[in-house]
């Protein structure tokens, strides 16, 4: 079934420090100081919504993207067409570079993310007119991009999932609370959770089962819990054989989520595949550099869940 996917297209720039955040902090100032020694910096294709397509291509679905980029994005959206992914909704903004984004991470798996909207800020004008979609994930974007892509899905009966993580920022109280309350999933991590309550309020799980809607809450490599009108249900992650970068485990689990709705699977199922992809893509640098493959996931879903994904 046709999945779009709204959000954002941009390559990280990804910077590992020596050492960790507060071991550079060596000055008695209450303030943050910080001079980082950078031994390793690479430049990748990543961000929400190119991640997210990247790990459903590699499963042999290949969504549509709606988003803007920039003048430098070319050799991107080639990238994406020679998979599979669909770019027609991805409109360049000739006078724009693309989103830009600097993950910096220490020896402790602590990160700051620092980014630059560019061509991001257009996305808001975008319309997914009248092409027919079955799902949709609605994943950080500028603020109006968000609004208008739920509130346009809604209208089109198609099932969103709204994900605004680390773009929550740019929304107020009530927008986050209107939003909530139309999409059929909503997902944070625990973090994101503290930091909707502290913008509208409310907690986003009471919105979601008011409305009959679905809440996932989701706490890195510990676990994934579901909440509906009627239960909480915890789904355990599963242990990665290494833990190398992650950047870009989020959205490998989104793609798992969304491939499993897709193909009618419960949401239990469809989280068990997430996880399972995240773990993989943990063991690999930036948000699109790992591969899957069906036979791997089977085994892995066999051991730790009982269960097998694809005959």
């Amino acid at each position: 079934m046709s999945i779009l996917i709204s959000g954002s297209v941009a390559f990280d720039t990804i910077i590992q420090t020596a050492g960790t955040f507060r071991g550079q902090d060596n000055t008695a100032n209450p303030d943050l100081h910080l001079s980082l020694f950078a031994p390793v910096v690479r430049r990748e294709y990543g961000w929400t919504a190119a991640n997210i397509a990247y790990s459903l291509a590699l499963l042999g679905k290949y969504p549509h993207i709606i988003a803007t980029a920039g003048d430098d994005s070319s050799e991107y959206l080639d990238r994406m067409r020679e998979m599979g992914i669909k770019t027609e909704l991805i409109q360049i903004i000739p006078t724009s570079p693309s989103l830009q984004s600097f993950i910096v991470h220490d020896d402790s798996h602590g990160q700051i993310n620092i980014f630059h909207p560019g061509a991001m800020n257009m996305s808001g004008e975008l319309t997914h007119g009248n092409i027919e979609f079955a799902y949709t994930i609605v994943a950080p974007d500028s603020p109006l991009g968000m609004i208008r892509r739920v509130n346009e899905c809604k209208k089109s009966g198609i099932f969103t999932i709204f994900d605004p993580g680390q773009a929550m920022v740019g929304l107020t109280g009530p927008e986050l609370i209107s939003l909530t309350s139309q999409a059929d999933i909503t997902i944070m991590n625990e973090p994101e959770r503290n930091q909707f309550q502290e913008i509208s309020g409310m907690d986003y799980p009471e919105i979601c089962t008011s409305n009959w809607h679905i809440a996932i809450v989701t706490l890195g490599e510990k676990w994934a819990m579901i909440i509906d009108s009627s239960d909480e249900k915890i789904i355990s992650t599963i242990p990665a054989k290494a833990v190398v970068d992650a950047t870009g485990c989020g959205d490998s689990f989104r793609a798992g989520l969304l491939y499993g709705l897709s193909e009618k699977w419960s949401i239990e199922k469809s989280i068990q595949l997430g996880n399972i992809i995240g773990g993989i893509k943990i063991q690999y640098m930036g948000g699109q550099n790992h591969t899957l493959d069906k036979d791997t996931i089977n085994t892995i879903g066999e051991k730790e869940y009982r269960v097998k994904f694809f005959d």
